[in-house]
């Protein structure tokens, strides 16, 4: 691969699509099944695209050990319990975060469609990710999302010593015709335990009533703090305990109780979640709802911006247009993190992933008996969406596309077609064009064997 971009000083631009699929790769490699790993990475790059690193592709390394130990399980039995059409517990079976929180979300916008309201409980999960990603979903169909999610206590509670309730995050997400929906994502902590770390790294002082001791005195001292605080003292605390009734409790997994019993097994690793799924259409009607939203949202934009801020914005406003910047521009990734992602690469034979700006090749070799007249067909059909020029007497074309190129050699019994893509892999040039030529030349029983730059050999595509 050549010519490979400059970018931010520390940084590594990938594009979100070759990181997804590398991540996806890599979580494969870890046990996953393609249906979960495509899920739980695309989980990750969702929230590294919002810029909520703490929750994107940093977390590969930390799933890979999860299912080395065996505390996620790579091969769940994820089952349904159900009692009401409006409610119903998925049992995760220990399944990782993205793959049961997702199947939830599905489930709920499915029995809300019908009963204007439903909510689906989820128990033994491990690591839930980003729920914004899961109630982002619920709102992608027109739905209102809400989650809560309860997890191993890692947080002070007001008035008591040490560890004492879990940062339990909530969610909710309003979808907005013409708009990025309403998000509202946050923890009941103050501060994030990766906050923690950063802070310890670089010797910054925390921020007054963040951060506590291992006995629960508070401190700015990132060398002394080991957990965060609530968010809002007493208020913070509430919400965390109130989610362990409303997730943990409700669906008969209690973690707190557990916890502080003094089994050891009541510390093993688990997480229990609520998710619930709102038809505006069973309350009003959804047009209505929808006009209401966006008088809403268009009245706080209209709002004047207090002395020295930016604008005024509603929640998950910024982070969509983050998203769209890294869109566009590429996700970075820490050195730290890039470190870990290769060295898991080289471990488990993944290829690393083209960066931004970089270019892709690779050449297929198109067995066929007319390879004059497939070249021919070939070019007079991707015209539609791209350049193309064919000189049939030499026996040899040009395909110019938006971000690729690619050229056409006609021999005996075979076309050598190569392929460049900028941003692109060759896993990904190989997925998309093989199986398109494939389905394009059924006629003439194709056969598409690539061969990647550098001689090492790619997928092999058969015409059925």
């Amino acid at each position: 691969m050549t010519d490979s971009p400059s970018p931010k000083p520390g940084k590594v631009l990938v594009p979100a699509e070759n990181l997804r699929v590398f991540a996806a790769a890599l979580l494969q490699k870890g046990g996953l099944s393609p249906d979960h790993a495509d899920t739980t990475a695309e989980v990750f790059v969702w929230a590294a695209q919002r810029g909520v690193d703490s929750h994107g592709i940093a977390r590969v390394p930390a799933y890979l050990e999860l299912l080395a130990k065996g505390i996620a399980n790579a091969t769940p039995e994820i089952r349904l319990e159900s009692s009401t059409q409006a409610a119903v517990v998925l049992d995760a079976d220990r399944a990782p975060g993205p793959v049961a929180l997702t199947a939830a979300a599905e489930e709920a916008v499915t029995r809300a469609r019908i009963t204007g309201i439903a909510a689906v409980g989820v128990r033994r999960t491990v690591h839930t990710g980003a729920i914004g990603r899961y109630v982002s979903k619920i709102a992608e169909q027109g739905l209102v999302g809400l989650a809560f999610v309860a997890g191993m206590p890692n947080m002070g509670y007001t008035g008591a010593k040490g560890a004492a309730v879990a940062t339990s995050p909530l969610a909710i997400a309003v979808p907005a015709d013409g708009r990025a929906p309403l998000l509202l994502d946050m923890a009941t902590a103050t501060i994030a335990l990766g906050k923690i770390r950063q802070a310890k790294a670089s010797g910054t002082p925390l921020p007054e009533g963040a951060a506590a001791t291992e006995d629960g005195t508070p401190t700015t001292d990132p060398e002394r703090a080991v957990m965060p605080l609530p968010l809002g003292g007493a208020k913070g605390s509430g919400m965390s305990l109130a989610f362990e009734l409303l997730t943990s409790v409700l669906v008969g997994a209690p973690i707190f109780a557990d916890f502080h019993s003094g089994d050891p097994k009541g510390r093993k690793h688990r997480q229990n979640a609520l998710l619930i799924a709102v038809d505006p259409a069973a309350f009003g009607g959804a047009e209505p709802f929808a006009e209401s939203v966006e008088a809403t949202l268009a009245t706080l934009k209209t709002l004047t911006p207090a002395d020295g801020a930016e604008g005024v914005y509603y929640p998950g406003e910024r982070s969509a247009a983050v998203a769209a910047e890294r869109a566009a521009d590429g996700i970075p990734v820490a050195p730290k993190v890039w470190k870990q992602l290769t060295e898991a690469a080289d471990e488990l034979g993944v290829a690393l992933p083209a960066l931004a700006g970089e270019r892709a090749r690779s050449t297929a070799r198109v067995v066929t008996e007319r390879p004059h007249r497939y070249a021919k067909q070939l070019v007079s059909h991707l015209g539609r969406r791209a350049e193309t020029s064919w000189d049939d007497e030499r026996g040899e074309g040009r395909l110019l596309f938006r971000d690729g190129v690619g050229t056409l050699t006609a021999g005996d019994g075979a076309l050598l077609l190569t392929v460049e893509a900028e941003g692109g892999s060759p896993e990904r040039l190989e997925a998309v064009v093989g199986r398109h030529l494939v389905r394009f030349g059924t006629k003439d029983e194709l056969v598409v064997e690539w061969l990647r730059d550098g001689g090492e050999p790619g997928g092999t595509y058969r015409a059925e």
